[in-house]
């Protein structure tokens, strides 16, 4: 009983030492520790492997790519060298690039950084995630790599046989990643492509610990491909759930889908002149769903910052003042991000009553007498909360090569008409829109609120013009309307599939900070979807392939401005919006690891507090002393009763 009672005292009068159990018992972050309450989670902690974005920022703090973007704004278009030692020297056709490593870097585990260390990484993410992973980025790029990928779509990935005999291949006698020295590193293209730094700088390019990772996989050496099959599993999961990379921090614990912990590295190599650096020893990332949770710990200063989805963006935000509400919490907007909303037009045919009809969006000018007409400051407004602008088109504002100036079908319900009636002027187009019975469906998935009020702007849009008093609408057999069909989300993504819809809501995030990204899915042919909505400009298509393997930036620009002029003719999609940031944190929170940049979240190692008290923990002298007295009281007390019962005994003896 006296063990209990001091062992009881000792767990809750003296803090662990554990960090993340010292917070989690006191209820408060430290001066040098951050915690930061967010929803989701990594699928993976692999980078080679993980293709979601809530793993990205974890990654951007464990591990190091050989260049990065700047830590301290919003600049994407410029490159850092961080693993590497310098700019990339690039052959003049642009086939090749010789990089010159940094020597006397350690991963966390010990194992020196060197330029076998980059080749073997670089390999082991084509090796092993595909069909499915992010390792398409870096493999399209090199010598051989696309047989590669084809090998992996086509003979089911990267556990078939098929795809084994490509790697090997690849692998032997490709020349496309050369060691050239202890500290340089040679890449081999198959064609110029201006984006390849970008793509070395995303997560896929993150470089692990070879010794690290081989240690504890059930087949370091790979040796056999029969046993592939079998081995890949164990030697995939222990990465999947560990990391051990070069970057500030080092992974403590990860409890999926509730924490993870990450302790500053204390051997880091990176010296910098940048305010406190290193001054947060440790990062605590815990999923809490609840938002109302989320924000009642922020506003307790038990977290310093957290996810907060901006439809509720009131909570924290003052549109009167267009500032924070809440002197205590810091709101970050204002910057860029790269996520697009949009929607593509049906250019090709539907099925009706077992017959294919053109699509009505087939017709240009009822593609540009809904753009004209269709309200996206409403969307905005509803869906983001007025944090967003209004689309410009398939490359994003902010990022190299967009075109402000392409023309833009901005909302003007008298062009609206005009085009209306330009559209009701072709026979073709009022005969199928009689064959249709008048109706514009509108398809969208029941579970999903953003495309149901979409919808209604699109509806509306379309009520506007024929409701108009000088709308055309001679011909037609019955007034116009628009129908609403509620669909599952598979019978949905069936029709999506096979182009059966008229209209589709659509969205696009970076996979790296490059128009090639955007411009590939959205307006070349065989893009994504571009194939599902019918897009198929030859003049396009040209300027596309022209402009991915053009090294010359200037140049490459014109092209691209030239293309996004031509899709916005074209009237293909309705570019809806972009959505802009909104990030909130606790006041005592300062340093440029916070600063906003689209294709990073917060670098911790260059962010510190001020003005925050940490809690008060028991004095240990204090702690000895109670669970002193404490003791003496309970052995006194034991005694004095087991006197007493003696007593009694001997009473009753007599």
């Amino acid at each position: 009983m006296v063990t209990a009672i001091i062992a009881s005292i000792f767990l809750v009068s003296f803090p662990t030492g554990d960090t993340h159990l010292d917070s989690l018992a006191m209820g408060r972050t430290r001066s040098d520790e951050i915690v930061w309450e967010t929803v989701g989670s990594p699928e993976f902690l692999d980078p080679h492997v993980n293709y979601e974005g809530f793993g990205d920022w974890i990654f951007y703090n464990v591990y190091e790519t050989l260049y990065t973007y700047p830590w301290d704004g919003p600049n994407s278009t410029s490159f850092v060298p961080l693993l590497a030692a310098s700019e990339p020297l690039v052959s003049s056709d642009g086939l090749n690039y010789i990089i010159e490593l940094r020597n006397g870097i350690s991963f966390h585990d010990g194992t020196s950084f060197n330029a076998s260390c980059v080749k073997w990484n670089i390999e082991r993410a084509m090796k092993i995630s595909f069909p499915w992973g992010p390792s398409w980025m870096i493999a399209e790029p090199l010598k051989g790599g696309k047989a590669v990928v084809d090998a992996a779509f086509e003979d089911a990935g990267e556990g078939s046989i098929a795809f084994a005999m490509a790697f090997d291949e690849w692998v032997s006698t490709s020349g496309a990643i050369n060691v050239l020295d202890d500290y340089v590193i040679q890449f081999v293209l198959e064609e110029p492509y201006p984006a390849f730094i970008s793509v070395l700088s995303t997560p896929v390019g993150s470089i692990m610990s070879p010794s690290y990772a081989i240690r504890y996989a059930s087949d370091p050496a790979w040796a056999t491909w029969e046993d592939y099959g079998v081995d890949y599993a164990e030697f995939y999961n222990h990465m999947s759930d560990n990391m051990c990379g070069t970057g500030p921090y080092k992974q403590n614990v990860w409890s999926p889908n509730e924490y993870i912990q990450l302790n500053i590295n204390e051997e880091y190599w990176r010296e910098t002149s940048v305010e406190n650096a290193g001054f947060i020893r440790s990062v605590l990332i815990r999923i809490n769903e609840d938002a109302y949770s989320r924000k009642e710990n922020l506003q307790d200063g038990l977290i310093d910052g957290c996810y907060w989805p901006k439809d509720v963006a009131p909570v924290f935000w003052s549109f009167s003042t267009g500032g924070s509400n809440d002197p205590d919490i810091y709101v970050s907007t204002g910057g860029y991000s790269y996520s697009l909303t949009f929607a593509g037009f049906n250019l090709g045919t539907i099925l009706v009553n077992g017959t294919d009809y053109p699509s009505p969006f087939s017709y240009l000018h009822f593609r540009r007498a809904v753009s004209y007409a269709f309200r996206r400051w409403d969307f905005i407004e509803e869906e983001f909360m007025g944090f967003g602008i209004e689309g410009r088109g398939p490359i994003p504002v902010g990022m190299f090569g967009q075109n402000e100036s392409a023309s833009i079908l901005e909302y003007n319900l008298t062009l609206a008409v005009e085009e209306w009636n330009l559209a009701m002027n072709e026979s073709s187009f009022v005969e199928l829109l009689n064959t249709l019975d008048n109706q514009i469906e509108l398809s969208y998935v029941v579970t999903s609120q953003e495309p149901g009020f979409f919808y209604d702007l699109f509806e509306y849009a379309l009520v506007e013009i024929w409701e108009h008093p000088d709308a055309n609408l001679t011909g037609l057999d019955s007034p116009m309307e628009c129908v609403s069909v509620e669909m599952d989300w598979s019978t949905y993504y069936d029709a999506f599939e096979q182009r059966q819809l008229l209209v589709y809501l659509l969205g696009w995030i970076p996979d790296y900070d490059d128009p090639d990204d955007y411009l590939w899915p959205t307006v070349y042919h065989n893009g994504v979807y571009a194939r599902r909505i019918g897009y198929n400009n030859s003049y396009v298509n040209t300027l596309y392939e022209q402009q991915k393997s053009m090294m010359d930036q200037d140049d490459r620009e014109d092209l691209l401005s030239l293309v996004q002029e031509l899709v916005a003719q074209d009237a293909s999609y309705l570019w809806v919006a972009q959505e802009t940031e909104f990030r909130v944190w606790r006041s005592w929170l300062y340093g440029d690891g916070l600063n906003f940049n689209p294709m990073h979240d917060i670098y911790f190692y260059h962010v510190y507090k001020v003005g925050f008290t940490d809690p008060e923990y028991p004095d240990p002298l204090r702690f000895y002393l109670i669970v002193g007295i404490s003791a003496e009281i309970v052995i006194i007390a034991t005694l004095i009763v087991y006197r007493y019962g003696k007593r009694i005994q001997q009473e009753s003896a007599k």
